[in-house]
Order: C-alpha cells, then structure tokens, then sequence
C-alpha cells in the first residue's frame, strides 16, 4: 500500500551550535489585516513562512528580542502570538504536502 502523506526531517543541530543561533517558530492569529501585514513583513524581514500563520527563522540572541519588541509593537490585546524557541534536538518532522525551504544552495562560477 502506498502512503500518501510525504515525509521529511530536518536536523539542524550542528548548524545551530556552529553558528550560536536558535531556531525558533513563531504562529499567531491576528484579527486586523492591518496588523496581520505589518507583522508578515516584520517576520519576513527575520525568517521564513512554512504555513499561512507560521514562520520559521534561525536566529541569535539579540536577533530574538528584536523579534519579541517587534511583535509587541505590532499586536494588540485581541491578537494572539507564540513564539517557540526549539532548544535540544532541534528537529523538525514535515508531514504531508510540503516543500523544502532548507535546501543547500549551489554556486557554479
């Protein structure tokens, strides 16, 4: 029987003590498209969207609280944001329809 659902592992371990970054995955539901933009190009600016609500980014310390004084200017009382630091293992299982933002880049000159 063949499955349907598409697998992948991303193991960024080694890339996140080589470099003292963290990666983190911040979510949010923001109720005023004004706000919900502002806040797609502040993230934009830091990482990667992986889903419609859902970034991505590797980042260091000060990166971090850049993120964190950003989103609480951007947000009000009604908004909701998640910002999860991903520490020990630092793997990430896609399941399902998906494509790969981590790809290694190759330069030919």
């Amino acid at each position: 029987m063949m499955s349907l659902i598409n697998t992948e592992r991303y193991d960024f371990t080694d890339i996140i003590e080589d470099a003292d970054k963290k990666l983190i995955l911040i979510i949010y539901d923001i109720i005023d498209n004004k706000r919900r933009t502002k806040m797609v190009k502040l993230l934009e600016s830091y990482g990667t969207r992986v889903q419609k609500s859902a970034f991505e980014a590797l980042v260091n310390k000060g990166q971090y609280v850049k993120i964190i004084d950003g989103v609480k200017k951007v947000i009000s009382n009604e908004d909701n944001v998640r910002i999860y630091r991903l520490n020990s293992s630092n793997e990430v299982l896609l399941l399902g329809e998906s494509y790969s933002v981590y790809e290694e880049e190759f330069i030919i000159v």
